[in-house]
């Protein structure tokens, strides 16, 4: 379940987790129920995390937001699977020819709203662990607020996953909370940029701070970087309706990883 932690776009994931409070996509309400609030004309994203051959996993996700009258809402799935993994005996022998499975797929729906200079968010999700024959299901909500402070300063703050997991086996649902500030400013030759700064803390971790950096031009490209404990980066590029994204992250646990992603307006 834990998999419903990581970011999982690749704006995320190349600013290292931070920009909780300037969301540009709603592909990002799929941890950041906050970007739901920017599905203002009907849009589907996409988005595939390739891990290291070390994790022998992968991740996709498919989100649609759309506005209707005042409110945005947006509807997603993501899954998270494993390669087939070798069976032990209890004496730690392998049992020759017999494998196992395991993943996680979660669905969820999420209603937002802008208020002048505040929006808000709430997202409700259901997910589903399989560990072999061992089932977990999750019942969570995920809630947060923005407010543009000033005419290029943006706060937000999030919660992430609260809620109760039903399991034959102990797991506690991964519950984050998130607030973060963003500075805009305007550059040379057309050129905007955003540096983001948030405090992360996940019940079961220590607290993080995590900066992001991104320069943009127009609608049409950004640049992204982020840290935390290690560098990150990736880019975005739009072609008319059509906008494609990247995100690079080595993280120490789960080593080097790819971000994947594409976005349709409509």
């Amino acid at each position: 379940m834990k998999m419903l932690s990581l970011p999982t776009e690749p704006r995320q994931a190349a600013l290292a987790g931070a920009g909780i409070a300037s969301p540009r996509n709603a592909g990002e309400a799929m941890r950041n129920p906050i970007a739901t609030a920017s599905a203002n004309s009907p849009v589907l994203s996409f988005s595939r995390t390739e891990f290291s051959n070390t994790t022998g996993a992968s991740r996709i996700s498919m989100l649609a937001g759309s506005s209707f009258g005042n409110w945005n809402l947006t509807a997603g799935m993501e899954s998270l699977n494993y390669d087939e993994m070798q069976r032990y005996s209890e004496d730690g022998l392998t049992v020759d020819g017999s494998v196992f499975t395991a993943g996680t797929i979660a669905t969820q729906l999420g209603i937002a709203r802008n208020f002048n200079s505040m929006s808000a968010g709430i997202t409700a999700r259901f997910a589903n662990q399989n560990i072999d024959d061992s089932h977990m299901q999750g019942f969570l909500l995920d809630g947060g607020v923005k407010y543009n402070l000033l005419k290029h300063l943006e706060f937000g703050a999030v919660f992430n996953n609260l809620g109760w997991i039903s399991y034959d086996a102990k797991e506690i649902a991964p519950l984050f909370v998130q607030a973060g500030i963003t500075a805009n400013c305007a550059l040379p030759l057309g050129f905007s940029g955003s540096l983001s700064a948030d405090l992360y803390k996940r019940n079961d971790s220590a607290e993080e701070l995590r900066t992001g950096l991104e320069v943009i031009y127009g609608e049409q490209f950004s640049l992204r970087l982020g840290y935390y404990e290690v560098l990150s980066a990736g880019f975005a590029v739009k072609f008319g309706s059509i906008a494609v994204e990247y995100a690079y992250q080595n993280k120490e646990a789960l080593e080097a990883n790819h971000v994947f992603g594409v976005n349709l307006h409509f």
